[in-house]
């Protein structure tokens, strides 16, 4: 009996085997460098494979057009392997590495290669990194620095809380005694000191001076400032602040103002021609000022500016605006900075807030200061009630703004006397300066002209908020 179905039973079959055995595509590939060692031996196990009928093409990437092909098929296949590589760019089949014949031929027949392992990561090499820790010492106005070098790894981030802290001689800096002279210092503010980070990675460490036991130092007044302004409510204040920083450019081994000795007498001719003057008869060292606001904004310092103030040799430039404790931290910074600076020029800074005795202008340091009550009434009797509060406080402001202030605060070369308080419109003889603007607009800032140059910012802005925290209590403002 004839089989119906068996012919087309024969033609399925057919088809099912034709799909079979279709030769599967295959593109060989032999990337090879002329001078690698493998490479050299694998070219002859290559050519006994042509020989047997393999169609294997070679790619030597030392030869631009074969290289830009060789990556290609790589990128399409992710190849990561360097030469030699045998890789089918059809499939993504490859073998890296030198293989013996047995190998490859499998290879070449389109067996399925095990993947290459994963390159181990290399361990990373730590670098050394130079740190300069600086703190305040025992007389609260003298920068102290020195230098370490640590090994980093690209990985690591550089914080505060990842710088180690480090020790010091307490009894060489007026803060402790010679049988117990360990003292600490805690980073607390990291700046990068471009300057000097070409070769080696460079920061600037400000640290906090702390007990062995990890209680703050008696010298420690920035921990006072961190109080003073987290009692203060400074969500709802928010305080802005910023500094007028004066200085005097002196002679290191005389302290005499840079450039006085030029003159008959040591003495140049009376002020008056020189606040803000241009031109070297009334001018002396704006390259240092000029270097200096470089690299206060090199280093990220809020510098806002500067400009030759009224005696001859004395310059002045502004910090902020921004928080207390960052306007604090970045005063002492920027003091740091203008003295490395003179180090350099063999110049010394001079913060004496009356630098010569006589006819000239005395060196400040104004705080400029405002509150979200300040800037937002639009009436005057907020800011003169602050301002009959900072007179029944006067002596405990003078107590902190700055040693030899007396000596300056004379009722004379645009400064108040430190036996009286006041404050007027507009008023650079006063106590505080109510500027135009805010009595135009009802509400702004004011200006408290009485710190000297060499005031600790910790100190007089702990005194500063203090006294605005009270009145703001007494009055209900703050909750």
């Amino acid at each position: 009996m004839a089989c119906k179905n068996c012919g087309k039973n024969k033609k399925k079959t057919a088809k099912k085997t034709a799909k079979k055995t279709k030769k599967e595509k295959h593109n060989l590939l032999y990337i090879m460098n002329p001078k690698c060692g493998w490479c050299k031996k694998a070219d002859p196990v290559v050519e006994e494979l042509t020989k047997d009928g393999y169609e294997i093409i070679t790619l030597d990437v030392t030869q631009p057009d074969q290289a830009e092909r060789a990556n290609e098929a790589k990128a399409k296949h992710n190849a990561q392997c360097g030469t030699p590589l045998f890789l089918d760019a059809e499939t993504g089949n490859m073998a890296c590495g030198f293989r013996e014949k047995d190998v490859l031929e499998k290879w070449a027949k389109g067996e399925e290669m095990p993947a290459p392992a994963p390159r181990p990561e290399r361990p990373q090499q730590g670098q050394m990194h130079k740190l300069e820790y600086v703190w305040l010492d025992g007389n609260g106005t003298n920068i102290r620095s020195k230098v370490r070098y640590i090994k980093m790894t690209p990985k690591q981030m550089l914080t505060p809380n990842t710088i180690p802290e480090w020790g010091f001689d307490g009894s060489s800096t007026n803060q402790a005694e010679t049988e117990n002279s360990d003292c600490v210092l805690k980073p607390v503010r990291v700046w990068q000191n471009n300057f000097e980070s070409r070769q080696t990675p460079s920061y600037y460490v400000l640290c906090e001076v702390m007990n062995p036991d990890g209680t703050p130092h008696e010298s420690n007044a920035r921990r006072k400032l961190i109080k003073a302004w987290t009692d203060s409510n400074p969500n709802k204040e928010k305080y802005m602040i910023g500094i007028e920083q004066e200085y005097t450019l002196v002679d290191p081994q005389t302290k005499k103002p840079l450039g006085w000795d030029k003159y008959e007498n040591n003495t140049p001719p009376p002020q008056g021609e020189y606040y803000c003057g241009v031109g070297a008869e009334v001018n002396i060292s704006r390259n240092i000022a000029e270097a200096h606001a470089n690299m206060c904004i090199a280093t990220d310092i809020k510098f806002e500016g500067f400009h030759p103030e009224v005696m001859l040799s004395q310059w002045e430039y502004q910090i902020g605006v921004c928080s207390p404790l960052d306007a604090a931290d970045q005063l002492w910074m920027s003091r740091f900075l203008l003295q490395r600076i003179g180090e350099r020029m063999d110049v010394a800074i001079s913060y004496d807030p009356k630098p010569v005795e006589g006819d000239w202008n005395g060196s400040g340091a104004h705080i400029n200061f405002s509150t979200v009550s300040m800037r937002e009434d639009t009436e005057l009797g907020y800011i003169n009630i602050l301002c009959a509060n900072f007179q029944e406080t006067h002596n405990d402001a003078i107590n902190v703004y700055g040693e030899g202030n007396d000596r300056r605060l004379i009722g004379k070369y645009e400064a108040s006397s430190s036996d009286n308080f006041n404050w007027g419109e507009g008023d650079r003889s006063a106590s505080i300066r109510i500027p135009i603007n805010t009595v135009k607009e009802g509400r702004g800032y004011l200006e408290d002209r009485r710190p000297s140059a060499n005031m600790d910012p910790y100190e007089a802005l702990t005194y500063l908020i203090s006294t605005i925290s009270n009145v703001n209590k007494e009055l209900l403002i703050t909750t």
